[in-house]
């Protein structure tokens, strides 16, 4: 990792805690590099930080419907979420923040921006996967 990574706990500091599912920071490229590992199957600097067994687990949905996940079109499994009827998979954060694996094409995308809360996020959800679905697939002419 380039940098320090830190969690926005619940409380103030010295007594607040982290919370399970979220509020992780890093920068940038340090979430590029997370999703170059995962797209190596764990590997990384030439190191499996991660079994390739686990990254496969990880990222296949073990649920499959958005009736379960609440969420259009991803499935879930272990903090990521598959992209259904695709190879890709996405790492979720807090208003429209994602790290894009797409194995098929071999791309990674990190996008930090913020998106709308409330009812607007879920069109917003929406459109930023069918673009990092598109840019992935894109080639040059």
């Amino acid at each position: 990792m380039e940098a320090y990574a830190f969690y926005v706990i619940d409380g103030p500091p010295g007594i607040g805690r982290e919370f399970s599912g979220g509020g992780f920071n890093a920068v940038l490229r340090d979430y590029g590099r997370a999703g170059l590992m995962m797209l190596n199957r764990g590997r990384a600097n030439g190191h499996q930080i991660l079994p390739a067994s686990y990254v496969i687990e990880s990222t296949t949905a073990s649920t499959t419907s958005d009736s379960e996940t609440k969420v259009a079109h991803l499935g879930y499994a272990y903090f990521w979420w598959p992209v259904l009827n695709s190879r890709a998979y996405v790492a979720l954060g807090g208003e429209d923040q994602f790290i894009y694996v797409d194995p098929a094409t071999k791309t990674v995308v990190v996008k930090m921006s913020h998106g709308p809360v409330g009812p607007d996020a879920e069109a917003q959800e929406q459109e930023t996967l069918s673009f990092l679905d598109a840019a992935s697939r894109w080639k040059l002419r």
